[in-house]
């Protein structure tokens, strides 16, 4: 696909979530609901601002992974936070992007289909501690190859820190040093 293609999709998709939102707002005027249309308007500054964090953390293509990743269906809904962004080091962009798309396949291929699934990932970049949190709701129908791509980035030497572990939830600390 050429250049100017991806552009004009992203635009596309952008126009559309933009839209949606000014929907939002203008039903819920036309209802007197102001104190909902302040939400979504609320939620809508929320998110510009935590697409614009990642977006200045100088790691393209895990921005444009994530900020694309709902664009198609899925079965697994990503949700992202940047917190602290003060680290000072190298990190690598593509093994980043990686990690999460692998991540999201295992997910992809374990969760019950019918199940409201959502992955939260907090971009935590803080100068003493560089981590992604993987937050996970819903309902994994097996956890047994989560357990072992956890496994084999322990054996490699990371030191992840595993802080819940179910079948309907996980938070996983994952170190990008």
């Amino acid at each position: 696909m050429s250049e100017n293609r991806d552009i004009l999709d992203a635009l596309r998709h952008a126009r559309h979530d933009w839209m949606n939102d000014l929907q939002l707002i203008k039903g819920n005027l036309e209802l007197n609901r102001i104190e909902r249309a302040k939400q979504v308007i609320d939620t809508m500054v929320i998110t510009a601002q935590n697409e614009s964090k990642l977006s200045n953390l100088k790691l393209p293509l895990l921005a444009e992974w994530i900020l694309t990743y709902n664009w198609s269906t899925h079965l697994v809904k990503l949700e992202f936070e940047v917190g602290a962004a003060g680290y000072a080091g190298t990190l690598d962009d593509q093994k980043l992007v990686l990690i999460c798309k692998e991540l999201m396949e295992l997910l992809e291929s374990g969760v019950k289909p019918s199940a409201e699934n959502q992955l939260s990932l907090i971009i935590n970049l803080s100068e003493e501690h560089p981590r992604f949190i993987f937050d996970f709701t819903g309902i994994l129908e097996e956890t047994d190859v989560l357990e072992e791509w956890i496994e084999k980035f322990k054996l490699s030497g990371k030191n992840i820190e595993i802080e819940l572990f179910q079948k309907e939830a996980f938070v996983i600390h994952f170190p990008v040093e």
